[in-house]
């Protein structure tokens, strides 16, 4: 028991102490440096002003590269953090979290399912429109063909000589 009751206040112990950690966070054509404790900033090994735990600069050829925070840690030691910064910036844009991307994306397919759905539940017909019920129940029947005269067997119309084209593969035979 006791065996169990010291692994469990050393497991909570170390999971309760984490490392202090710096960020770089890119916002329009700025970028912002958090040190981990409050220090002292250097590009390369030219101090910037102000101290303090966040440095914001305006992002360009000049300003990107090497830099690092010197703070002291709660037993005073002192301690360097490092910064590697190259990115992409520029005053019109605007970062998309992919949880909002993610969430238009879905809803715009919903939207699009919903609109065919009604579109679909509009325009379903009931019946075909070949199909034409009697009153008795049922179908109408089947036209005759058209009656052939004797002096035209064909069912067509004869041409027209005078309307007629005289191009060379309008004729044949």
């Amino acid at each position: 028991m006791l065996a169990q009751a010291t692994l469990a206040v050393l497991l909570l112990s170390t999971a309760a102490v984490h490392a202090a950690e710096g960020n770089v966070e890119f916002t329009k054509d700025k970028f912002k440096m958090i040190c981990p404790e409050d220090g002292t900033w250097f590009k390369k090994n030219a101090e910037l002003k102000p101290p303090g735990v966040t440095h914001t600069e305006t992002y360009s050829r000049k300003t990107k590269g090497l830099y690092h925070c010197k703070y002291k840690d709660i037993e005073g030691n002192i301690k360097r953090y490092y910064f590697f910064v190259k990115g992409k910036a520029c005053a019109n844009c605007y970062e998309m979290e992919p949880e909002y991307l993610a969430l238009a994306i879905v809803a715009d397919v919903v939207g699009t399912t919903c609109v065919m759905m009604m579109v679909f539940s509009c325009t379903k017909k009931k019946r075909s429109a070949a199909y034409k019920a009697r009153p008795g129940g049922r179908p109408a029947p089947a036209r005759p063909p058209p009656a052939l005269s004797p002096s035209n067997p064909s069912p067509y119309q004869a041409l027209n000589p005078l309307t007629r084209s005289n191009d060379v593969y309008s004729k044949t035979g």
